[in-house]
Protein backbone atom coordinates (compact mmCIF):
# COMPACT_ATOMS: atom_id res chain seq x y z
CA UNK A 1 0.00 0.00 0.00
CA UNK A 2 2.80 2.11 0.73
CA UNK A 3 4.36 2.04 -2.65
CA UNK A 4 0.95 2.82 -4.54
CA UNK A 5 0.35 5.81 -2.31
CA UNK A 6 4.49 6.76 -3.34
CA UNK A 7 3.60 6.20 -7.12
CA UNK A 8 0.63 8.32 -7.01
CA UNK A 9 2.65 10.63 -5.26
CA UNK A 10 5.47 10.56 -8.01
CA UNK A 11 2.73 10.69 -11.02
CA UNK A 12 1.09 13.90 -9.38
CA UNK A 13 4.47 16.13 -8.49
CA UNK A 14 5.63 14.81 -12.27
CA UNK A 15 2.00 15.53 -13.58
CA UNK A 16 2.43 19.30 -11.95
CA UNK A 17 5.79 19.57 -13.46
CA UNK A 18 4.76 18.85 -16.59
CA UNK A 19 1.37 20.86 -16.80
CA UNK A 20 3.62 23.89 -15.32
CA UNK A 21 6.47 23.46 -17.87
CA UNK A 22 4.98 22.16 -21.26
CA UNK A 23 3.47 24.19 -23.61
CA UNK A 24 0.17 22.85 -24.79
CA UNK A 25 -0.53 21.25 -21.50
CA UNK A 26 -3.29 22.03 -19.54
CA UNK A 27 -4.62 21.14 -16.09
CA UNK A 28 -6.59 23.75 -14.56
CA UNK A 29 -6.40 22.52 -11.02
CA UNK A 30 -2.67 22.91 -11.13
CA UNK A 31 -2.75 26.06 -10.12
CA UNK A 32 -4.15 25.27 -6.80
CA UNK A 33 -6.44 28.24 -6.57
CA UNK A 34 -8.85 26.52 -4.47
CA UNK A 35 -7.13 24.25 -2.27
CA UNK A 36 -9.07 20.86 -1.47
CA UNK A 37 -11.68 20.89 -4.43
CA UNK A 38 -8.34 21.50 -6.75
CA UNK A 39 -5.77 18.67 -5.12
CA UNK A 40 -9.31 16.39 -4.82
CA UNK A 41 -9.29 16.75 -8.54
CA UNK A 42 -5.80 16.55 -9.66
CA UNK A 43 -5.64 13.82 -6.80
CA UNK A 44 -7.95 11.94 -9.42
CA UNK A 45 -5.95 12.83 -12.66
CA UNK A 46 -2.58 11.66 -10.78
CA UNK A 47 -4.84 8.11 -10.15
CA UNK A 48 -5.82 7.91 -13.66
CA UNK A 49 -2.57 8.26 -15.14
CA UNK A 50 -0.58 5.80 -12.56
CA UNK A 51 -3.41 3.14 -13.10
CA UNK A 52 -2.95 3.73 -16.87
CA UNK A 53 1.16 3.67 -16.73
CA UNK A 54 0.52 0.64 -14.29
CA UNK A 55 -2.27 -1.30 -15.76
CA UNK A 56 -2.47 -0.60 -19.60
CA UNK A 57 1.14 0.07 -20.38
CA UNK A 58 3.18 -3.53 -19.60
CA UNK A 59 0.22 -5.12 -21.71
CA UNK A 60 0.47 -2.46 -24.61
CA UNK A 61 4.77 -2.54 -24.54
CA UNK A 62 4.51 -6.29 -24.98
CA UNK A 63 2.16 -6.34 -27.31
CA UNK A 64 4.01 -3.28 -29.44
CA UNK A 65 7.53 -5.33 -28.41
CA UNK A 66 8.16 -6.61 -32.35
CA UNK A 67 7.62 -3.06 -33.38
CA UNK A 68 9.98 -1.22 -30.66
CA UNK A 69 12.72 -3.96 -31.37
CA UNK A 70 12.36 -2.92 -35.63
CA UNK A 71 12.66 1.04 -34.83
CA UNK A 72 15.43 0.53 -31.54
CA UNK A 73 12.96 1.49 -29.48
CA UNK A 74 11.64 4.63 -31.08
CA UNK A 75 8.26 2.90 -30.78
CA UNK A 76 8.13 3.20 -27.04
CA UNK A 77 7.82 7.13 -27.32
CA UNK A 78 5.19 7.25 -29.84
CA UNK A 79 3.37 4.55 -27.49
CA UNK A 80 4.20 6.65 -24.21
CA UNK A 81 2.58 9.68 -26.39
CA UNK A 82 -0.58 7.70 -27.31
CA UNK A 83 -0.78 6.44 -23.29
CA UNK A 84 -0.74 9.89 -22.56
CA UNK A 85 -3.95 11.01 -24.77
CA UNK A 86 -5.81 7.73 -23.72
CA UNK A 87 -5.32 8.64 -19.53
CA UNK A 88 -6.12 12.62 -20.64
CA UNK A 89 -9.32 11.55 -22.71
CA UNK A 90 -10.67 8.75 -19.64
CA UNK A 91 -9.26 11.78 -17.29
CA UNK A 92 -11.71 14.46 -19.45
CA UNK A 93 -14.62 11.27 -19.04
CA UNK A 94 -14.36 11.46 -15.52
CA UNK A 95 -14.19 15.51 -14.92
CA UNK A 96 -10.48 16.23 -14.74
CA UNK A 97 -10.65 18.45 -17.50
CA UNK A 98 -7.02 18.31 -18.89
CA UNK A 99 -6.00 19.45 -22.33
CA UNK A 100 -3.26 18.34 -24.50
CA UNK A 101 -2.43 20.91 -27.78
CA UNK A 102 -5.86 20.79 -29.29
CA UNK A 103 -7.19 17.60 -27.64
CA UNK A 104 -10.32 17.95 -26.50
CA UNK A 105 -11.86 18.22 -29.37
CA UNK A 106 -9.02 17.80 -32.11
CA UNK A 107 -6.56 14.50 -31.83
CA UNK A 108 -4.43 14.38 -34.64
CA UNK A 109 -3.24 18.10 -34.81
CA UNK A 110 0.36 19.07 -34.81
CA UNK A 111 -0.19 21.29 -31.54
CA UNK A 112 -1.46 17.69 -30.02
CA UNK A 113 0.83 15.00 -31.27
CA UNK A 114 4.17 17.66 -30.11
CA UNK A 115 2.25 18.28 -26.81
CA UNK A 116 1.93 14.62 -26.25
CA UNK A 117 5.59 13.72 -27.00
CA UNK A 118 6.83 16.66 -25.11
CA UNK A 119 4.40 16.01 -22.31
CA UNK A 120 4.71 11.80 -21.80
CA UNK A 121 8.78 12.48 -22.40
CA UNK A 122 8.82 15.14 -19.47
CA UNK A 123 6.17 12.84 -17.45
CA UNK A 124 8.58 9.99 -17.62
CA UNK A 125 12.07 11.67 -16.84
CA UNK A 126 9.86 13.61 -13.59
CA UNK A 127 8.20 10.46 -12.66
CA UNK A 128 11.35 8.24 -12.46
CA UNK A 129 13.30 11.17 -10.59
CA UNK A 130 10.36 11.20 -8.04
CA UNK A 131 10.05 7.42 -7.30
CA UNK A 132 13.83 7.77 -6.73
CA UNK A 133 13.32 10.40 -4.14
CA UNK A 134 10.25 9.37 -2.48
CA UNK A 135 10.99 6.15 -0.29
CA UNK A 136 8.67 3.33 -0.86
Amino acid sequence: MKGFVASLIATGVALWVTARFVTGITIPSSAFHKLPGDLVTFAIIALVFGIANGLVKPVVKMLSFPITLLTLGLAGIVINAALFLAAAWVTNQVGGHVKVGDFPPTLLTQATVVAALLGSIVLGIVSAIARMIIPD
